[in-house]
C-alpha cells in the first residue's frame, strides 16, 4: 500500500485505455495502405517503443518512411480510420470503480496525454469519468509534447501537487517524469524507470 503521493498523474493510452484495437491499429492500417504491403503489429510496437515516438502520427510517418509522402496526407488518412471506426473499440484498462477508489485515496488525479483534447475528452465523457479526473492536459495545451516535461508540469501546477507520480507505458513517459522532477511508474515489458510493473493490475495493487 502506497501513501506517500499527494496526487496521481496518468498517461491515457495504454494505461487508462486499451488502444490495441484503436490507435495501434490505425498506425498499422495507415502504414499498410501507403506501403501497399502487410504491416504487422510488432513493427508498430518497435516504432512506438522509441523514446521520441509518443505521437502516433509521427510514429506512422516514421514507419512508412517515405520522405516524398506528405505528412498531412498520412495524418488525414490516420484520422479518417481512427475516428471513423476504431475509436469506439477502446475499452478502459482501469474500471470506474477502481478509479473512484484511487480518487478517494489520493484526492487529486490528473491526465497528461499526447492525445488531441477532443479525443481525450471523448473517452472521459463516454465512460462518465468527469468527476474523477481534476484536469486533462492534452496535445494542444503545451508547446512541447512528451518526452518534454511540459504536460506533466502543467498538471502539477494546476493541481498544486508536491509529491506527484506519473503512470505511463512508454520511454517518453519515463523521460517526461524525470525531466519534471517526479518519479514514474512504468507499465510494460521494457527495463526502464525506477518503479516498473508488467501490467496495469500490478500498478493498481501497488497504489492501493
Amino acid at each position: 500500500m502506497n501513501t506517500k503521493y499527494d496526487g496521481l498523474i496518468f498517461d491515457m493510452d495504454g494505461v487508462l485505455v486499451n488502444v490495441t484495437q484503436s490507435y495501434r491499429e490505425a498506425i498499422r492500417q495507415t502504414a499498410e495502405y501507403f506501403l501497399q504491403r502487410k504491416v504487422l503489429i510488432p513493427e508498430v510496437e518497435k516504432i512506438k517503443n522509441k523514446p521520441d515516438m509518443n505521437n502516433d502520427w509521427d510514429a506512422t510517418y516514421m514507419l512508412i518512411n517515405r520522405q516524398q509522402l506528405d505528412y498531412k496526407t498520412v495524418k488525414a488518412y490516420f484520422q479518417k480510420i481512427y475516428l471513423g471506426e476504431l475509436i469506439d473499440k477502446e475499452k478502459l484498462l482501469i474500471s470506474k470503480q477502481i478509479l473512484k477508489r484511487l480518487k478517494n485515496k489520493y484526492k487529486k488525479i490528473g491526465i497528461a496525454t499526447g492525445r488531441p483534447r477532443q479525443e481525450a475528452e471523448y473517452v472521459i465523457q463516454k465512460n462518465n469519468l468527469g468527476k474523477i479526473f481534476d484536469c486533462i492536459v492534452a496535445m494542444e495545451d503545451v508547446v512541447n509534447s512528451k518526452p518534454a516535461p511540459d504536460s506533466l508540469l502543467a498538471v502539477i501546477k494546476m493541481l498544486n501537487l508536491k509529491q506527484a507520480v506519473y503512470i505511463g507505458d512508454s520511454p517518453s513517459d519515463v523521460q517526461a517524469a524525470e525531466a519534471s522532477g517526479i518519479p514514474s511508474i512504468y507499465v510494460g515489458n521494457q527495463n526502464i524507470g525506477i518503479i516498473k510493473f508488467k501490467s496495469v493490475l500490478q500498478v493498481i495493487n501497488f497504489l492501493l
